[in-house]
């Protein structure tokens, strides 16, 4: 069954996505975004909901454009796997945005691009590119594909160095962060060392960097930590200078399932961190 959709995937995503390519989609969500509109939002999962993402993060991206002024239409999406199941993808199919879609396996980008070949066909700015990313290399290529550097958003996914990706970005400013941490680290500030072991499909449970590290990392760029998806790994931060109200870790990781999941402390007795 997951060889035939992998083939409908391949050569006939319009198929396979025709629900989530719609218009009544794209009103279906524009109208659960608007009810928040006046209404207080103790926390950004409150308004949750998926086109193309798993967790409620097309929810929350929408909600957060719709507080910040005059955001430009471009992403840059690190980690992006096959550019449909992605946090930008709800951006680039319903309200016109471009950007670069960045991951190391050209196979699912090649699926992306058939995904959307009628847009790039049409002229929209929508780039593939096939690199694995560094902290030495993510700021020539980020130059050498022209990304503007006031950006709309910014998504990094790459199970592991994801970190140290972030901290070496320097070309570009996004307005809207989205970037993974490791839950299961808790509230400490623990930074897995960076390197080729620091990756999910190395050592599932010693990779990434807890939400504590995040959020003062962000705060040394010149943002602030402003929520996350409902289990707190998908972390959301906007510049400091944003009305967006801030969060703080322990709200972050007050899920149920998420404090469930937390390493014990001889984990981190027996493992090195930054």
């Amino acid at each position: 069954m997951q060889s035939l959709k992998q083939w409908i995937k391949r050569h006939f995503p319009g198929i396979l996505y025709r629900r989530q390519k719609s218009a009544a989609s794209r009103e279906a969500i524009q109208a659960w975004v608007e009810q928040f509109d006046k209404l207080p939002v103790p926390e950004l999962s409150a308004v949750s909901y998926n086109v193309f993402t798993y967790h409620g993060e097309d929810g929350i991206i929408l909600y957060l454009l719709g507080r910040l002024k005059r955001v430009p239409r471009y992403f840059v999406d690190i980690g992006a796997g096959d550019c449909i199941k992605s946090n930008c993808a709800n951006l680039a199919v319903h309200f016109g945005w471009e950007g670069l879609f960045i991951d190391k396996s050209a196979s699912g980008l090649a699926l992306g691009k058939n995904f959307y070949k009628h847009k790039i066909n049409h002229g929209v700015n929508l780039k593939m590119r096939s690199q694995e990313v560094t902290p030495g290399n993510i700021n020539q290529l980020l130059t050498r594909e022209s990304v503007p550097k006031d950006i709309g958003l910014l998504s990094v996914d790459i199970d592991g160095n994801d970190y140290w990706i972030w901290k070496a970005i320097g070309v570009i400013q996004p307005r809207i962060i989205i970037i993974e941490a490791k839950v299961e680290f808790g509230s400490r500030n623990a930074i897995v060392p960076y390197g080729e072991h620091n990756h999910h499909s190395v050592d599932k449970m010693y990779n990434g960097a807890s939400v504590e590290a995040f959020r003062r990392l962000g705060k040394e760029k010149g943002y602030k930590l402003v929520g996350a998806n409902k289990y707190g790994y998908n972390l959301f931060f906007v510049r400091e200078e944003e009305t967006v109200p801030e969060a703080a870790t322990p709200g972050i990781l007050d899920h149920p399932e998420t404090k469930d999941s937390f390493y014990p402390e001889s984990f981190f007795a027996s493992h090195t961190f930054v």
